[in-house]
């Protein structure tokens, strides 16, 4: 008598298992990575827009004011920091202020808004409450700058980006990045070999008249 050949057991095995749940990792890996490098980018874009938005502030700012230019930019150029933070200046209906007086109100109003100041964050309560600044940009540095006589002017703000970028071409004088402005900053992590930083840069050139300026 024969006997019956028992059945085959079909299935995955353990190897097959493996090898799946190894795809599915490296998939998930991968799909966590580009996700933050969106998030990277996202905020850059933001704070680029951020930074055009406040370099236009201070043109218009310059322009509303441009008589006086000298008092922003006594000579060559100005770079407000959190090193060299300008000086407050009220000005008000009742007690107006000089050209120059406004000129020290605009400094200090535009590194405010550089800063953040206009949007902070309350920790704590009571008589243990802080504030810290919210907005602005990422380590700032605004910097104006002017050719003496004429009424020619350069605002330019620099700030920390997310990531290390290349700083640019120095044979090409129009590269945002051969800019000095905050270029000596800590914060921005130059590395002189491989000529990287976080440092990012927006320069806006801007033509105040026929004058006089300065």
């Amino acid at each position: 008598m024969q006997l019956a050949r028992p059945c085959s057991s079909r299935g995955y095995t353990l190897i097959e298992v493996m090898i799946t749940v190894f795809i599915i990792a490296v998939g998930l890996l991968s799909a966590a990575a580009l996700q933050a490098m969106s998030k990277k980018a996202a905020f850059d874009a933001i704070q680029r827009g951020s930074a055009n938005i406040l370099a236009q502030d201070m043109v218009e700012r310059l322009r509303g004011n441009a008589t006086n230019l000298v008092s922003y930019v006594p000579s060559g150029s100005v770079t407000l920091s959190s090193e060299n933070i300008p000086t407050a200046q009220d000005c008000t209906s009742a007690a107006p202020c000089s050209g120059a007086q406004l000129a020290t109100y605009d400094l200090q109003q535009w590194w405010q808004s550089l800063d953040g100041a206009s949007e902070q964050i309350v920790e704590g309560s009571g008589n243990n409450a802080s504030r810290s600044n919210a907005g602005g940009l990422r380590s700032p540095a605004g910097c104006i700058s002017r050719v003496t006589g004429s009424c020619q002017a350069t605002v330019t703000i620099a700030w920390r980006g997310m990531t290390r970028i290349r700083q640019g071409d120095s044979n090409n004088p129009d590269d945002p990045t051969n800019s000095d402005c905050g270029k000596t900053r800590a914060d921005y992590e130059w590395d002189s070999v491989d000529q990287m930083s976080y440092r990012r840069v927006l320069v806006l050139p801007v033509n105040l008249g026929a004058g006089p300026c300065a």
